[in-house]
């Protein structure tokens, strides 16, 4: 299956009856991501993911909806940007502790980087 049909419009997302929204920066996209969506995957209603973009993205949204995608329990995804589109208010975000797992991330390169030198 090609994934990127699951990579919708705004206006195609509004039009996925009864969905459960979920918003996330997914920059980088984690286990924790994928555990995390499966289990807020409810049977019978679609999985819409809604990629928001950060200040400082590493990853290129396009990449990151293609990546979320690919999971097997999201029927759905589409691009946000920077703020809610209306009609796509999610049910449970993500960003805040996408936010944190950024940082303790370059914490953890960084302090790699600094014992190698």
């Amino acid at each position: 299956m090609d994934t990127r049909t699951k990579i919708l419009s705004n206006d195609d997302a509004r039009k996925l009856a009864g969905a459960t929204l979920v918003s996330g920066y997914f920059d980088p996209i984690t286990k924790q991501h994928a555990e995390r969506l499966q289990g807020l995957k409810q049977a019978g209603s679609p999985l819409l993911v809604l990629i928001a973009t950060p200040a400082n993205a590493i990853l290129p949204p396009e990449a990151r909806a293609n990546l979320i995608a690919g999971l097997a329990c999201v029927d759905a995804v589409t691009i946000i940007g920077g703020a809610y589109p209306e009609g796509l208010m999610p049910h449970t975000q993500l960003e805040t502790g996408d936010s944190t797992r950024l940082e303790q991330l370059i914490r953890h390169v960084q302090s790699r980087q600094a014992a190698a030198q």
